[in-house]
């Protein structure tokens, strides 16, 4: 029992202390979450991820004929294009959703694509071999 007068007074305190501070936190937090991305970007970053998208399937589909062999096919790196395909398709489909709907993007969709982009762009995937064209 003196466990829990002791839990309870070090909680008190504990909370007491932070008023101000905790609303700001939960503002930040609310400004974070209903954050959007201006319509202009979404388009090009969805078109940016469907040429990588195809040079990911021109990927797998290199190391399926070589039968995994060359060092680029390796698990590590054919993992990570999987990942980053998967993440991508279903942040990119969710934007493009609500550009075509006129409805705001948030950020955190965008941000998703944009990550999946990147992964996308260093990985084995994004050799000109792959995508036709040498990227810069």
């Amino acid at each position: 029992m003196n466990y829990l007068k002791t839990a309870a007074v070090g909680l008190s305190l504990l909370l007491a202390g932070c008023g101000p501070q905790t609303f700001g936190t939960f503002q930040a937090v609310k400004e974070i979450a209903t954050a959007t991305v201006p319509p202009e970007v979404v388009m090009p970053a969805a078109n940016t991820f469907d040429i990588l998208k195809g040079a990911a399937v021109n990927y797998g589909r290199y190391c399926i004929k070589e039968k995994m062999a060359p060092a680029m096919c390796n698990v590590a790196s054919r993992r990570a294009v999987i990942k980053a395909v998967r993440v991508g398709t279903g942040a990119r489909d969710r934007m493009v959703a609500n550009y075509e709907n006129d409805t705001p993007v948030a950020s955190s969709v965008y941000n998703l694509v944009v990550g999946a982009i990147s992964d996308l762009k260093n990985s084995p995937a994004a050799a000109s071999q792959f995508t036709g064209v040498p990227l810069q």
